[in-house]
């Protein structure tokens, strides 16, 4: 369905560009939601699943870390409780921006240093400048609890100083999930539906998949995800994404038509958020001028649940999610009172699709000279193919001085094999295949098969082969084994975290197989 109006975005032109991106990407389906104004136009384009079943704008998705949002208004509303003592039993009636997190889950909150533990406010980890970076594929199987989550941070390894510099981290927003749920005795999810959802008429928003699938029983459509495989020319199916622990960081399930409420709601600043929360949520807080999803003319800044950027002028409010098998972006002009939503259903190629409709959308209503437009459709394909050409040639970029001959490796490769384990990464099970060393770490959130090639003397290559992930964007990290003082082989070292410049995250030998 798509609203009438001689305002609609949805011309022809669009409706043959969307197409065009959806075939070009390997995306089933797409739905837009548009705000102009008073306004709204909304569509849905392609496939929410497989066979037949078509995407409308009621379709639901996982909405990822858009989700952010939602979690640093909860956190305003809670601000906003404590000072009329609705928890005076619970937590300080004091409660504030800079409160810090250990004041008040001082049991569970730890980082890697006492000073930074002491210090970390609700500010601090709602805008991504405590200094922790994303460290993403430690994120635990869907055994794992936000509480789990939040012990382990402590073993962490942090990238920068408190303040310092901004460093994207999911994990402080389920640590300040886990916060608010202390605090309140009730679930995120709960809190959400009641103080926000409820009040902007969001009916069909679901914090579980166990949620969203009751309500497709009734009639619902939640979107199947999908990745597509190049071997076969078919697209494949992406296992439901159900992680308990992403809480505050990315549970949120939804469709555009909700998010236009919410859009709305922030545009107008208007309730359920008084006016300084939302003066307080949208300013920025930390500015960082390199971002590889970012296409706006930098710097950059982060407020509190959101991007902020401008273009060609406009101030834009905005913020985009990806998790497996979907991907969304959301963004509104407050000076033009115009906003967006898009949600798709595959990982990542979704999120480009977006880019180049937005990018198209913004030129539209900015009035871009057709000369001073880019295409974003040839320089997102550029960016591909030149991270393609750095993982194809990983060896030699991440190993560029070999000794000649080359050394084999300190003991035979099944002396390699073995349980191996990190605190805050969890258990890596080491089996020898032949020549190559395989990890399976296909229950966590980020699932995948670490294979580890060997290169010279303890020194390997790991490739990161995400589940239904296309080969050719498989990464490559170094690793290397270390021998204990007994001389075995006691632990293993692979550099999984970008930000944290080379250091290795290093997993102490356990058990041998």
């Amino acid at each position: 369905m798509v609203s009438t109006n001689s305002r609609s975005p949805f011309t022809g032109e669009l409706d043959g560009l969307v197409q065009q991106l959806l075939r070009t990407w390997h995306v089933p389906g797409l739905a837009i939601a548009v705000i102009d104004g008073h306004d709204t136009f909304s569509k849905g384009y392609g496939t929410a699943v497989f066979p037949d079943v078509p995407v409308t704008p009621e379709t639901v998705f996982f909405t990822a870390s858009t989700t952010k949002s939602f979690t640093a208004a909860s956190v305003s509303l809670l601000i906003e409780d404590s000072m009329g003592h609705v928890y005076k039993d619970s937590v300080s009636p004091n409660l504030s921006w800079t409160s810090t997190l250990s004041s008040v889950i001082p049991d569970d909150f730890a980082l890697a240093d006492e000073y930074t533990t002491a210090q970390v406010t609700f500010e601090d980890a709602l805008s991504n400048r405590t200094g922790l970076p994303d460290h993403k594929l430690s994120f635990k199987p869907n055994t794992a609890s936000v509480k789990d989550v939040v012990r382990s941070l402590r073993y962490l390894p942090r990238a920068a100083e408190l303040r310092e510099k901004y460093l994207y981290s999911s994990y402080m927003f389920s640590t300040v999930s886990h916060a608010i749920e202390t605090t309140t005795g009730t679930g995120l999810g709960d809190f959400m539906r009641a103080r926000l959802w409820h009040p902007l008429g969001m009916k069909t928003t679901y914090w579980t998949p166990q949620e969203a699938t009751a309500a497709a029983s009734s009639g619902t459509v939640l979107a199947q995800g999908y990745a597509w495989d190049s071997s076969s020319g078919k697209f494949v199916e992406q296992p439901i994404p159900d992680f308990p622990a992403v809480s505050g960081a990315g549970a949120m399930i939804s469709n555009v038509v909700d998010y236009t409420k919410w859009l709305r709601c922030m545009m107008a600043k208007s309730a359920p958020l008084s006016q300084a929360a939302h003066q307080t949520l949208t300013e920025p807080r930390i500015q960082f001028s390199q971002h590889p999803n970012n296409v706006f003319p930098s710097p950059h800044s982060y407020a509190l649940g959101w991007t902020i950027d401008y273009y060609r002028g406009q101030r834009i409010v905005w913020h985009g999610g990806s998790w497996t098998g979907f991907g969304s972006t959301m963004m509104y002009l407050p000076d033009l009172q115009w906003g967006l939503v898009m949600m798709g259903n595959t990982t990542g190629t979704s999120n480009l699709v977006q880019t180049v409709l937005y990018m198209h959308l913004l030129d539209n209503i900015l009035g871009t000279p057709l000369a001073d437009r880019v295409d974003w459709n040839n320089k997102l394909q550029e960016r591909i193919n030149t991270r393609r050409s750095d993982n194809s040639r990983a060896k030699s970029r991440l190993y560029p001085s070999l000794p000649s001959p080359l050394e084999p490796p300190s003991a035979p490769f099944k002396a390699h094999a073995g349980r191996y384990s990190h605190p805050g990464y969890g258990d890596m099970n080491i089996e020898s295949h032949e020549n190559v060393l395989i990890v399976d770490r296909l229950l966590q959130e980020i699932p995948m098969i670490i294979r580890m090639i060997h290169v010279s003397g303890e020194s390997w290559l790991a490739r990161l082969e995400v589940l239904n992930q296309d080969p050719r964007d498989f990464e490559s990290v170094r690793a290397t084994f270390r021998v204990s003082d007994n001389g075995v082989l006691g632990h293993v070292g692979l550099d999984l975290e970008p930000a944290l410049g080379g250091e290795m995250i290093w997993f102490d030998r356990v058990s041998t197989f």
